[in-house]
């Protein structure tokens, strides 16, 4: 068998493999098998608990959206999230590209001669972050500070649809949020025992937006500590299907229905939802089944197309005896 026809068989093989397994993962009966264990409703029921669920509406902050951050004194309504970040200034080697040489075609990079080089920048990392302890550039030392040992926050305020609480994360594409941050006066007003307890020589100041935060300088080794968080201004209506856990509707990664189909825009009810993968999967089969017939046809030639052609080419009329 020649090379092209090797690669022919390879492609048919390959295309074929594919097919059958878009015709596998898209059966005929898997709206069917679904459909058989769905559950349709927005009221948590004991009945429903570790089922599969379809729940629809507009997702709504549960308690206000009252986030508190304890340590640090402050607390926020209306709250999607809510986040405190402590940065250091450190030093960081970083690279970038240098034609040497442009080659001979200087409308083209193909050719181009290039070299790396290495310069070290001042730049913010979060404060607790791993760093390099020393770097030498260029025969120059430059010696990072240790990490401060001063810890994060990141929460997210509680979201309904119906009954059911569900994650911020899994919705966040249909939510309508407002970034905010909190005034100098905010800061004054709330976190002083924040700032004793840090044993940092802190002061109000502030960030690039304008809003409050804790600082102690800008050189290296200093520390910023960020606040902000996000309001919920709007919410579009969506459609989540997952498992029933307590109050909590839960995604699953590896599911009867895909990481695609989990949430969806719109109000969708669990017949038009049945409806919209049997369509889908009507659609997947006939593809399987064209690339089905292509593969095993590119495999035929490739195997015995020599035989094939020669047939065809044979003059009509005459008959090898």
């Amino acid at each position: 068998m020649t090379k092209g026809r090797w690669i022919l068989l390879i492609v048919g093989i390959v295309i074929l493999g594919f097919s059958i397994a878009i015709m596998s993962a898209n059966r005929e009966g898997r709206a069917a098998e679904i459909g058989n264990e769905l559950i349709e409703t927005t009221e948590v029921l004991p009945e429903n608990e570790g089922k599969l669920v379809i729940v629809s509406g507009i997702p709504t902050l549960s308690d206000g959206g009252v986030i508190a951050d304890k340590e640090a004194g402050l607390q926020v309504e209306n709250a999607v999230y809510y986040s405190r970040v402590p940065y250091q200034k450190v030093y960081e080697e970083e690279e970038r590209k240098v034609i040497v040489d442009e080659g001979e075609d200087k409308y083209s990079p193909v050719d181009d001669v290039v070299e790396y080089e290495y310069y070290v920048v001042k730049t913010w990392i979060p404060a607790s972050a791993d760093r390099e302890a020393v770097i030498v550039n260029s025969g120059t030392k430059y010696e990072n500070p240790p990490a401060v040992n001063m810890k994060s926050l990141y929460a997210s305020g509680a979201l309904s649809i119906g009954g059911f609480r569900v994650s911020p994360a899994d919705v966040s594409d249909y939510l309508v949020r407002e970034e905010r941050g909190f005034t100098p006066d905010e800061l004054l007003e709330s976190c002083g025992e924040y700032v004793r307890n840090s044993g940092i020589d802190f002061w109000v100041d502030e960030n690039q937006y304008g809003d409050g935060m804790l600082s102690n300088g800008d050189d290296i080794g200093s520390v910023h500590v960020v606040f902000s968080y996000e309001t919920l201004e709007g919410a579009k209506p969506v459609t989540v299907i997952g498992r029933q856990r307590g109050n909590q509707l839960v995604l699953e990664e590896d599911g009867p229905v895909s990481e695609a189909e989990q949430v969806q825009a719109g109000l969708i009810s669990k017949e038009q939802f049945l409806a919209s993968i049997t369509a889908e999967d009507a659609s997947s089969r006939t593809i399987g089944v064209v690339g089905i017939v292509l593969g095993a046809v590119l495999s035929v030639l490739a195997v015995g197309g020599e035989k094939l052609l020669s047939a065809i080419k044979r003059p009509a009329g005459k008959v090898r005896r």
